[in-house]
């Protein structure tokens, strides 16, 4: 057979990348359930911009759920499957008025077409840096326009890029992590592979997960995450329509500087 080329090779290691991440989600729950800024700083803005509210990217709703119990309706997109079943389970167990403010849709918010328009929509947690060309993101911004409400906002956060970090020798694991498997118990370890791609602006990750006894294979789960600098970003928002209204560099309100670890955006359609 002849060889894949550099564009099928490409398309395959996305796609991995863009699910393998999503696959376990009780592990994902653990990994990042007591990150809890960025749900306390969306949590207040909805209450200052009020519902209902769109999230794209909802996951299994670290950020939704808690929305859902202060009042709002939410929409919640996402493309994973694991993820949203299990946020299914987290809302069944809601009361029925919470429930009842919840819908859940499994779709590409690329190309979304839900007929109604929201005064907030949100994309939390890097969901964005899943748009990995410039037709990636001209689609989604599309889509956002076409369901934000006049004088909406639009709200999302991206890591802001850490060259030495993308700089780290692709050829070694790093940042090992020992931690015991949400579901059977086991006691694993963890650790990181990087390697960056400057020309496509993509971090490719390879996240090797082994047993701390040393039995059994060890497995390697796949992320991509397309890299956004501070003034492409701003371009891109512009060029599709939209004005950055604030920009800062963590959940708490801080300034956006050049050691900044995220870039949170607050913007409105042009």
């Amino acid at each position: 057979m002849p060889s894949r080329s550099f564009t099928e090779t490409l398309a395959a290691a996305l796609a991995a990348g863009t699910v393998e991440h999503y696959r376990d989600a009780a592990l994902y729950d653990h990994d990042y359930g007591r990150r809890r800024e960025d749900v306390r700083y969306y949590r207040a803005l909805a209450r200052q911009v009020g519902g209902p509210i769109l999230e794209l990217g909802c996951g299994t709703g670290r950020l939704l759920v808690p929305l859902l119990r202060d009042g709002h309706e939410v929409v919640g997109v996402d493309l994973a499957e694991p993820m949203l079943a299990r946020l299914r389970e987290r809302i069944a167990r809601l009361s029925p008025e919470a429930r009842g403010r919840a819908t859940i849709k499994r779709a590409d918010f690329r190309a979304l077409l839900l007929g109604r328009r929201f005064p907030l929509v949100v994309c939390p947690f890097n969901a964005f840096m899943h748009l990995y060309t410039r037709s990636d993101v001209e689609r989604c911004l599309a889509s956002v326009r076409a369901h934000l409400a006049p004088g909406g906002r639009f709200v999302f956060d991206v890591m802001n890029p850490d060259l030495r970090w993308l700089s780290r020798d692709p050829r070694r694991y790093w940042d090992r992590t020992r931690y015991r498997d949400p579901t059977t118990g086991r006691k694993m370890i963890g650790s990181t592979r990087i390697a960056y791609d400057a020309a496509l602006q993509i971090c490719f990750l390879h996240n090797r997960i082994e047993a701390e006894d040393g039995r059994g294979r060890a497995k390697v789960v796949r992320l991509t995450q397309r890299c956004f600098f501070p003034l492409e970003l701003e371009a891109l928002l512009h060029y599709n329509g939209f004005a950055v209204e604030k920009r800062y560099g963590d959940f708490g309100g801080g300034a956006f500087e050049p050691d900044s670890e995220e870039q949170l955006l607050v913007c409105r359609s042009r």
